[in-house]
């Protein structure tokens, strides 16, 4: 599946260190080979779910998520970073 992501997401992924950086990118690849780990913690944003289609994160770690959308032909990556990037 493709991914595409946002300038917000791109300018949050620059604000992380390195270290939290290659996390990003782990968690990403575990994301596209299973959403469902149990290490992601993916759920649905409650105060966006009726966003079309609906908003969703996943955990890199205890402070760092990343929100998503999920389309037919692609994801899209929205933000990342600490819980001020959620509504």
């Amino acid at each position: 599946m493709e991914v595409k992501w946002s300038r917000n997401f791109e300018k949050g992924l620059k604000k992380l260190n390195k270290d939290i950086q290659q996390k990003v990118r782990d968690k990403l690849k575990l994301f596209l080979e299973n959403k469902k780990h149990p290490s992601l913690r993916y759920k649905k944003i409650q105060a966006l779910k009726n966003e079309k289609p609906p908003v969703y994160e996943i955990s890199i770690d205890m402070r760092i998520r990343i929100t998503l959308q999920e389309f037919y032909d692609h994801i899209y990556l929205r933000n990342v970073g600490g819980h001020t990037i959620l509504p």
